[in-house]
């Protein structure tokens, strides 16, 4: 494959269209013309190639019937770093055993600290239920495996990384790593920032206390950490702690703060919401308004979606599902979001085919029988 001179600065891009004929065809390419293509790339000039992958990754997250993880997993070899971290990032939405293979190979061989803390990060991507389905149990045991050795032995801007990792699988060592790397990190604010966030992914509402103690350090990095870790595993009674963060003089930490809101998205954390409206940083009413509007597209969906069926989590990964993943068994759609086993007598029922059987007044949520089917394709 080679490349035809370009007379625009967006390769692969056509004026008149979206996505270039050339784009479309490298969609769903196995891995033996992935390698041949990236062989090819081998002539082009780095920055060439680093556009492609660039403009290969935002088209994959704007188009889901695109897919590049072939490309993505071939170009990991590629000689130039900024490619192939690149490259990693683009894989960082969990997906199959090869990908986990891939991402384990750079964070356990590759000579860049850079690109193994790259790699940690992205097999965080395999901690959600819903991505991680097609891996097998060996596999993510040996996801868990790399990264709680990347803890010990690796880096610290690695180790950080892998620890944000680990505790979102829910590891059994996670807390303990946790507790030791803090101490570490009182002197490193970077590592202090990975630290929190892994608090924050670990679901562990114990660590609470710790993090809002995040809210008042001189470092406003840490304290965007503290408030983006707060947002995962605070609840309704623990918005009042944002109150300090809110009113920060920094603006990223307010707008750090926005996110952690609309993450919580309780009553009390509607009502600072519409507080931030008002505010006097036009990001900030920016970022407030999209978030009440988002958890305003969730309230729309209740009328559509039973609150069984939501809290069984039928029209997405509840969050039952996460809270103890630690035995790292093999995600199974059917029992965990309820399609299964959902009858008082434990008769199995495909509520896609026989929604009547949850025992909820189904006429009342839904408008037609066509319209609950067809919310149901995959």
């Amino acid at each position: 494959m080679t490349r035809e001179p370009s007379n625009h600065s967006e390769p692969g891009r056509d004026a008149d269209s979206g996505v270039s004929d050339m784009l479309r065809e490298l969609s769903g390419a196995d891995d033996t013309r992935a390698r041949s293509i990236i062989a090819a790339w081998n002539e082009w000039k780095v920055q060439d190639v680093l556009e492609t992958v660039t403009e290969l990754r935002q088209v994959a997250d704007t188009d889901r019937s695109l897919e590049f993880d072939a490309l993505f997993r071939a170009a990991i070899t590629f000689p130039a770093v900024e490619v192939r971290l690149e490259c990693i990032r683009a894989l960082s939405d969990g997906g199959s055993v090869n990908t986990a293979n891939a991402l384990i190979g750079v964070l356990e061989r590759d000579e860049s600290a850079q690109l193994r803390a790259a790699a940690a990060e992205a097999l965080n991507g395999f901690s959600d239920p819903s991505q991680s389905r097609n891996a097998s149990r060996s596999t993510l045991m040996r996801i868990s495996d790399a990264l709680r050795n990347a803890t010990d032995v690796d880096e610290r801007s690695v180790r950080g990384k892998a620890l944000r990792s680990l505790a979102a699988m829910r590891h059994e060592d996670a807390p303990d790593v946790i507790d030791t790397m803090y101490d570490e990190a009182l002197d490193d604010p970077v590592l202090m920032s990975d630290v929190l966030l892994a608090m924050g992914e670990s679901g562990d509402r114990s660590w609470l206390p710790t993090i809002e103690d995040g809210f008042y350090s001189n470092n406003p990095n840490i304290r965007i950490a503290a408030v983006l870790a707060f947002g995962n595993i605070a609840g309704d009674d623990d918005i009042h702690s944002l109150s300090e963060p809110f009113d920060d003089h920094i603006l990223e930490v307010q707008m750090a703060t926005i996110q952690a809101l609309e993450q919580v998205g309780t009553p009390q954390a509607r009502e600072m919401l519409s507080l931030a409206v008002s505010s006097s940083e036009p990001e900030v009413q920016q970022l407030a308004q999209a978030a009440l509007d988002a958890l305003k597209a969730e309230d729309d969906l209740m009328y559509a979606v039973s609150p069984t069926m939501v809290e069984r989590g039928l029209f997405g990964v509840p969050a039952a599902a996460r809270t103890d993943s630690r035995n790292m068994s093999r995600y199974d759609a059917p029992t965990e979001e309820g399609w299964a086993n959902v009858t008082s007598e434990g008769q199995e029922v495909d509520v896609a085919e026989n929604p009547e059987d949850i025992g909820e007044d189904y006429e009342d949520y839904l408008e037609s029988d066509e319209f609950f089917k067809e919310s149901n394709v995959d």
